[in-house]
């Protein structure tokens, strides 16, 4: 569970992302983060699923990397989060280190479609990047029975293209829930 130093950190990222929402910044100014709700959800469900390996991909300044971070504490597990922007990675490894997080993750700074060719198979992932990039990255994954992805935005960004996409493929279940902008929640079976 989340405790209260991570929702501080978390409602502290939070509220500076709707500020910058309302001021309209351009989007390389802007810091893209998930939801609290969202953030809250993946931490009960990885740790629920006692997750030991976790990847995200899109870290952004750090509300998903807190919630799979201490999902990974408390799994005795590990998160490794891709992130391609040093300075959202810089302020979420600050983040991590103030709550004694650092040591349930690996930061890697990098293109995601570099990164996941060499990675093995993840229990547990979070796709939450660049939306074109969704279908692409989800084939990048080495998946194994019993995986979980989730992929963000679902509902915010209308992404049916890649809720058809996975739901076709064979041994896999998959639904949306209405939490946040949506979560994609997909099974390996």
């Amino acid at each position: 569970m989340l405790g209260p130093a991570e929702r501080s950190q978390i409602d502290r990222l939070w509220a500076r992302k709707l500020d910058q929402d309302l001021r309209k910044l351009g989007q390389a100014q802007r810091h893209r983060n998930l939801e609290p709700s969202s953030a809250a959800f993946l931490n009960v469900l990885a740790t629920a699923l006692d997750a030991k390996r976790l990847v995200e991909i899109g870290g952004s300044s750090g509300i998903s990397t807190i919630a799979l971070a201490a999902a990974a504490r408390a799994t005795g597990g590990k998160l490794l989060s891709i992130e391609i922007e040093a300075s959202r990675q810089a302020e979420a490894r600050e983040t991590l280190d103030s709550l004694d997080l650092s040591a349930h993750v690996e930061l890697i700074l990098g293109d995601a479609a570099t990164v996941l060719p060499t990675l093995e198979a993840m229990p547990f992932t979070l796709i939450d990047c660049e939306k074109e990039d969704y279908i692409r990255f989800f084939d990048m994954l080495k998946l194994a029975p019993g995986s979980i992805v989730v992929a963000d935005n679902i509902l915010s960004h209308d992404l049916s293209d890649y809720t058809r996409y996975v739901r076709s493929r064979p041994g896999i279940e998959s639904m949306t829930l209405p939490i946040g902008k949506g979560l994609e929640i997909t099974r390996i079976t």
